[in-house]
């Protein structure tokens, strides 16, 4: 029997399990218009699946499964379960609900043009923002909390093979709209009555915003979670560390940003966790963003990261993992890059042609995927290490008590006869994963590296048997040998394009 998807406590930290499993999340999301089309989820599915990845993200429009009131039609989400189970995917399923990049645009027309009953943000000056719906209408929480019921009991009667396994609630929620927080009658009333202004004096406007919006998406996930019990969790259009940063204004106000994180962090109940879009992703700024969302009781996904041009996604999964113990990483989309959308992407929808990029996401994905029991098993632990290559940099070396493992990066391998690696003319980055499963085994795990076992002093130890192949659960299935051998000793393995490897030494 499947079993739902559920967060378990995991070596001290929060881990998603997936029909009893642990999971990690190796997801590619699809463009924001690109869930209107069944054919067209099917392709893009069919090729995220060759790149390795085990999830994807999935945009549900409110607009499409309702589009007169009252009257809905779910066959876009059954034909995603299809292809999901096609192609043996999770599915994160994105609500694309009231609130999508801080807008409205993906609410049904008859929400949209009706702004008597479905009110909208208004500003000090009386004017409105059009396209913001306000937190405190009651009508429209009613409406849209209606419309998740009615997805989340499709779910429990029809998603049979529990494709999806987590869900948000809403995307990317705030005001946007030059407005530090809605003026109308109702939110004066509320901010009045709740002592805004005594009770966050330097941030009262933002700290109404950051309580109104998380109430409205708790609801939201309180009405699904009532149905179908899984993970539910809010992504953040984060606030850029610059001195014009201002809430309503350059970014939405009251969404999941680090200004308001604690109001977030301690009233959360339904929601599991906050999770950044990381679109900044060089190696200073992705790891204060990580630091910042990997808190107490807030385990870290990335919900989106940037792809193109120096996107470093195939790098920052792996710091991901090895610094933060990630639920999961989800970079946008699969058939668009971001932020330069010029850029080919990394698949095309139409003739399914893959950019270079997409090789450097199945280079990271798949040996990750091919090792997934183990990988989560020792995540967060002293048994597993990582490693990824920056520019400039040779190789490191990890320490595991009396053996260490010498990485080194190369695309061309070690000079000739000797046990020294060369580091010119690397295509791209070397990167992976080792786990030392007892005394003398241990798993590695990367690509476009050479992993050398020494002992605590640096000389080679000699490997007694080494084999690539996959995990099929905790049982490794070989599928050859790693009999290449530099020098005079076998102790070397070679990861020229992606691998998972067991050593055993003598």
């Amino acid at each position: 029997m499947h079993r739902k998807s559920e967060l378990r406590e995991l070596n001290g930290r929060k881990a998603l399990f997936v029909d009893g499993q642990p999971f990690l999340i190796l997801s590619l999301q699809l463009n924001c218009d690109s869930c209107f089309d069944p054919e067209r989820i099917d392709r893009l599915l069919k090729n995220a699946s060759r790149m390795g990845c085990n999830t994807v993200a999935l945009p549900l429009y409110w607009r499409l499964i309702e589009p007169e009131e009252g009257r809905f039609d779910l066959s876009i989400l059954r034909d995603m379960l299809s292809s999901a189970n096609r192609y043996r995917l999770k599915i994160v399923l994105v609500w694309f609900g009231a609130y999508k990049n801080a807008a409205m645009h993906y609410a049904p027309d008859w929400l949209n043009e009706d702004r008597e009953r479905f009110r909208r943000v208004q500003r000090e000056d009386g004017t409105t923002v059009d396209s913001v719906a306000c937190f405190n209408c009651e009508e429209t929480l009613l409406k849209d909390a209606r419309a998740v019921r009615r997805v989340f009991s499709y779910l429990r009667d029809q998603d049979t093979e529990r494709a999806v396994i987590l869900f948000q609630v809403n995307n990317e929620t705030g005001i946007l709209g030059d407005t530090d927080r809605c003026y109308c009658a109702a939110c004066n009333r509320k901010f009045r009555d709740g002592r805004y202004s005594e009770r966050f004096p330097d941030r009262a406007a933002e700290a109404f915003l950051a309580e109104s919006d998380l109430a409205y998406q708790e609801k939201i996930a309180e009405t699904a979670r009532e149905i179908y019990d899984i993970p539910c969790y809010m992504n953040a259009w984060l606030q850029q560390p610059a001195p014009d940063a201002r809430p309503g204004y350059t970014y939405p106000g009251g969404g999941p940003v680090q200004r308001v994180l604690d109001i977030y962090f301690e009233q959360k109940h339904f929601i599991d966790f906050v999770a950044p879009d990381i679109y900044t992703p060089d190696y200073h700024d992705f790891m204060r963003v990580c630091k910042t969302y990997r808190a107490e009781g807030n385990p870290l996904y990335i919900a989106e990261h940037a792809l193109g041009t120096g996107s470093r996604a195939g790098k920052n999964l792996y710091y991901g993992i090895g610094e933060f113990s990630i639920l999961g990483f989800d970079p946008w989309a699969i058939d668009c890059a971001y932020p330069n959308i010029m850029e080919r992407p990394l698949c095309d929808p139409v003739h399914e042609l893959w950019n270079d990029e997409a090789y450097e996401i199945l280079e990271s994905y798949l040996p990750i995927r091919n090792a997934m029991r183990p990988v989560m098993e020792n995540m967060g632990t002293e048994k597993l290490k990582y490693w990824v290559q920056e520019d400039g940099e040779s190789g490191v070396t990890l320490p595991f008590g009396d053996v260490r493992l010498e990485i080194g990066y190369s695309s061309a391998g070690p000079i000739s006869g000797t046990n020294d690696f060369k580091t010119e003319g690397s295509a791209s980055a070397g990167r992976g994963l080792a786990i030392r499963l007892d005394e003398k085994t241990f798993l590695t795990l990367g690509c476009r590296s050479f992993v050398r076992f020494c002992d605590a002093g640096g000389s080679p130890l000699e490997m007694k048997h080494s084999a690539f192949g996959h995990y099929d659960g905790d049982r490794f299935v070989s599928e050859g040998e790693n009999l290449i051998a530099f020098g005079t000793r076998r102790n070397c393995i070679w990861m020229m394009n992606v691998g998972v490897s067991l050593t055993t030494l003598a």
